[in-house]
């Protein structure tokens, strides 16, 4: 197997509502290391409409330095430190935007909106608009979205990540298996909120359940980050 990569998990502690303490923060990294993760995403929400980019960029560093000081470097994942970005109109044209990429990468994990009213013309604009830029976006858990919205962002040449609870069950659905076959999905993610060791048992139910297609995306998301490596 690949090292394990967790692609979308909320660790940072007094950035968003995955983890409001350092405590918290903590036992989650103990909980990822348990799994045998290796890397993970540390991808707090980012409203484009609550705060700006350099803003939101200090106080992740001093979360991130508040995490690393309460846990150390032993028996953690490495953490690479990124956004769970709020699509919104015009987002293309907000200062700052590649900073929100994974870090040392183009690679920007998109969230996309959830009432289907405001899947419109100026969303797919905004998109566009994004990857002229040579932002490379990954859509937030694809699994929560109508499949034929997603299937258009995948022709426009965008890829998905899939939360593990959604792959979890005993029926999966076969939009999901489907794109996963097609190489549209590159990467898992826990989307960890809070510290119950039972938040994590999606993802390592999928590893063990699921272990072709697990390897082959985790290989795939290494391989993402890698050739996206900003120089």
């Amino acid at each position: 197997m690949s090292e394990l990569l967790d692609f979308h998990a909320h660790i940072l502690p007094h950035m968003d509502h995955g983890s409001r303490h350092t405590e918290t923060a903590t036992a989650q990294l103990s909980l990822m290391a348990k799994a045998g993760v290796g890397t993970v995403c540390a991808t707090s929400h980012f409203y484009p409409q609550d705060i700006l980019p350099e803003v939101f960029l200090e106080e992740r560093q001093k979360s991130l330095q508040l995490l690393l000081r309460a846990h150390g470097k032993a028996n953690r994942p490495e953490i690479l430190l990124g956004a769970e970005v709020l699509i919104c109109a015009g987002l293309e044209n907000m200062e700052g935007l590649r900073e929100l990429c994974v870090e040392g990468t183009d690679v920007l994990l998109l969230e996309m909106p959830f009432t289907k009213d405001d899947w419109d013309h100026s969303l797919y604009h905004t998109v566009h608009e994004i990857l002229m830029q040579g932002i490379r976006p990954v859509l937030a858990h694809v699994d929560r979205y109508p499949p034929h919205a997603i299937e258009q962002m995948f022709d426009m040449g965008l890829y998905g990540q899939v939360n593990c609870d959604a792959l979890s069950k005993l029926f999966k659905p076969k939009h999901l298996l489907r794109w996963m076959e097609e190489g549209k999905i590159v990467a898992l993610g826990s989307d960890l909120h809070g510290a119950e060791e039972k938040a994590y048992t999606p993802f390592t139910k999928v590893l063990r359940t699921m272990p072709e297609q697990s390897e082959r995306i985790m290989r795939t998301a290494h391989t993402l980050l890698k050739q996206a490596k900003r120089y």
